[in-house]
């Protein structure tokens, strides 16, 4: 599968997907799906976006991706990725305190 643009070239071998690669290193790590967040903005990102637990497009996404996500995310230009990890990271202390 290949994806481009101007300046921009993606290649992925024929059969494969991020996907299979991520599920690839999660069984190395034994992270199970549903415990991983992908995010994605264009086709080449779906089959990762499907696999994991939360799929999340940016805002400014390709349509397509846009259209599986799980959940769309303040665009890349606003930092929506880093502004939704920031999210999950304060959840997890949150949920982590000792009262």
């Amino acid at each position: 599968m290949t994806h481009g643009g101007p300046g921009f070239v993606e290649l992925v071998p024929s059969g494969w997907d991020k996907a299979g690669g991520l599920s690839i290193v999660a069984e190395l790590l034994d992270i199970e799906p549903d415990e991983v967040v992908a995010f994605g903005d264009m086709p080449t990102d779906i089959p990762m976006m499907r696999w994991a637990g939360l799929g999340a497009a940016v805002s400014n996404a390709h349509p397509d991706a846009l259209a599986v996500a799980d959940r769309i995310v303040a665009s890349n230009d606003e930092d929506g990725v880093a502004q939704m990890i920031d999210q999950i990271l304060n959840e997890m202390t949150a949920g982590s305190a000792v009262e």
